[in-house]
């Protein structure tokens, strides 16, 4: 069983300290992802795809491979979440434990409930991400 776990940040330092964690217990580093990490990007193991014009394109086609095409929903909210200036952690984990241990720590650092977080943006409007709107 192959899971991953997701969890949104708006604040970079909650982020990071949610992955710092899940590497001291036992996660690694080509288990946790941190998109966008605009300061460490380069030397964090993050990664996007290349070839989209924009950041939030970018995040959009990553959570639409982990996502498996999933291109109507989720993949759609997380790139969404990056482009208002959210930052997402992702956790490959390969069984129940792992992944209740990965809910745990995120959670702890103040994941925000994406499902609340996306009813709001459509409660005001939203009908999609568009990765050329302008940041809000």
């Amino acid at each position: 069983m192959e899971l991953i776990v997701i969890g949104v940040y708006d604040d970079l330092a909650h982020a990071r300290s949610a992955k710092n964690e899940l590497l001291a217990s036992g996660f690694t580093r080509r288990d946790v992802q941190l998109n966008p990490d605009r300061d460490l990007s380069a030397s964090s193991g993050a990664s996007v795809p290349k070839g989209s014009g924009t950041l939030s394109g970018s995040i959009e086609n990553f959570f639409q491979s982990l996502i498996m095409g999933d291109k109507g929903t989720y993949s759609n909210v997380y790139a969404e979440a990056v482009r208002r200036g959210s930052y997402v952690l992702t956790v490959d984990v390969d069984s129940d434990e792992r992944r209740l241990r990965a809910e745990e720590i995120m959670g702890r650092h103040g994941s925000v409930d994406i499902d609340e977080r996306s009813a709001e943006w459509v409660r005001h409007g939203w009908i999609g991400h568009d990765p050329q709107a302008k940041k809000r």
